[in-house]
């Protein structure tokens, strides 16, 4: 049996409970937000695999990580504003 703190069951005192339950727009940024860390993701493996490979071009991916990386940040502070602004984090 679980214990109380004041009247909220432990596993859940000191922690904030979202006023939202559930989010559509949070999921969905949240998926933004993956997508474009697998992009960064696999970037950083072609470069890698490039190298590997003995590629003199693996400088190509440099711009295009930075692109992926912007996206993800882009991604990233959507999600975190949308989190703070609409109270629906957890």
């Amino acid at each position: 049996m679980s214990s109380m703190v004041g009247g909220i069951p432990e596993r859940e005192a000191g922690r904030q409970i979202p006023e939202v339950g559930f989010c559509q727009e949070k999921v969905r940024l949240m998926e933004d937000l993956l997508r474009a860390i697998r992009s960064v993701a696999a970037l950083h493996t072609q470069q890698i695999q490039a190298v590997i490979d003995d590629d003199l071009e693996f400088t190509r991916f440099d711009v295009l990580q930075h692109y992926a990386q912007e996206a993800k940040d882009r991604a990233k502070y959507a999600l975190i504003s949308h989190v703070e602004s609409h109270k629906c984090g957890g």
